[in-house]
């Protein structure tokens, strides 16, 4: 898989999507990758989303007469014929805290105190918590059912807006044998679609143990390695009798690499070609590699695990 990271908001909305679209295929890839287009919460973040089931508004044309519904699919269609599939990214870990799902599901959540938990993570010995997202209780919810089959409604909507595959956001927080049923019965009326996980932050057995649920690809951590340590080739050996490996050198969720580098062009050609290298079965690129672009992909938006 080559891919090439489109991030909505620095492309503007679904109708400026094609030239961005051209230029990916001219580069000779074959799969663009697209952040969350959903409804956010208030914090504006693409990976808090508020509403499943509606677009997100910045990526709306305002003056176009089509719905956003058909606007996004004109986008991906426009793809379609340049031989590009489109991947979207599946948040379903987490989702806004101040969507409705909080108060209409309450059971659906994750409880602290009596509240629902926000998720957190530990970064350089403190706690960071990200109080602009709700986290799903997919462990011990008290309707399984109602929350498996919530999702699997998000996943339809999106394929029937387009989107052939899913970059699957924090894969290894949800259980393997809820990934491997929605896998298993998505495909049974769908059977191209095509599931990748993200496991950015986790263990080298959380990503085996992810891998192991059905998923086509595995995005490994290769941008990390210095060349010397000994765990890159140690979760490779893990992995790869069960899923290939998505490798990049740069992402929506890390610094620039144009800044990490300081400008040498020379070094920003030879993490790429280490990372197609690496991965032979599938590499990367987000918007604005091509040229050097010194600002995060993201451009605000808070990296999540």
């Amino acid at each position: 898989m080559l891919i090439y990271n489109l991030f909505p908001l620095l492309a503007g909305p679904f109708g400026d999507w094609e030239p961005h679209f051209k230029r990916a295929a001219d580069m000779g890839f074959d799969w663009i990758f697209v952040n969350p287009v959903q409804k956010p919460g208030s914090s504006g973040s693409l990976y808090s989303i508020a509403d499943y089931f509606k677009l997100n508004p910045l990526m709306v044309d305002p003056a176009s007469k089509l719905s956003p519904e058909q606007q996004i699919k004109g986008a991906l269609a426009a793809a379609d014929r340049l031989g590009l599939k489109v991947m979207v990214d599946l948040v379903i870990n987490h989702c806004a805290f101040d969507s409705e799902l909080t108060r209409q599901h309450r059971e659906w959540f994750m409880q602290e105190n009596g509240d629902i938990a926000h998720p957190s993570c530990m970064e350089d010995g403190r706690k960071v918590v990200w109080g602009d997202l709700a986290r799903f209780n997919h462990q011990h919810t008290s309707d399984p059912e109602g929350l498996y089959r919530y999702f699997y409604q998000i996943v339809e909507f999106l394929l029937e807006l387009g989107f052939k595959g899913f970059r699957c956001d924090a894969a290894y927080q949800i259980p393997g044998h809820i990934w491997g049923r929605l896998i298993r019965e998505i495909r049974q009326k769908y059977p191209d679609t095509v599931f990748t996980a993200e496991t950015l932050g986790c263990t080298a057995d959380q990503t085996k143990q992810t891998a192991q649920a059905g998923f086509d690809y595995v995005f490994n951590s290769s941008k990390w390695w210095d060349f010397h340590g000994a765990w890159l080739l140690e979760q490779y050996q893990l992995v790869r009798d069960i899923a290939p490996s998505i490798s990049f050198a740069e992402s929506h969720d890390t610094d620039r690499l144009f800044q990490e580098v300081n400008g040498n062009v020379a070094a920003m050609k030879q993490r790429y070609l280490f990372s197609a290298l690496f991965s032979a079965s599938g590499v990367m690129m987000p918007i604005g590699f091509e040229y050097g672009f010194p600002s995060p992909v993201a451009c605000g938006q808070h990296p999540l695990q």
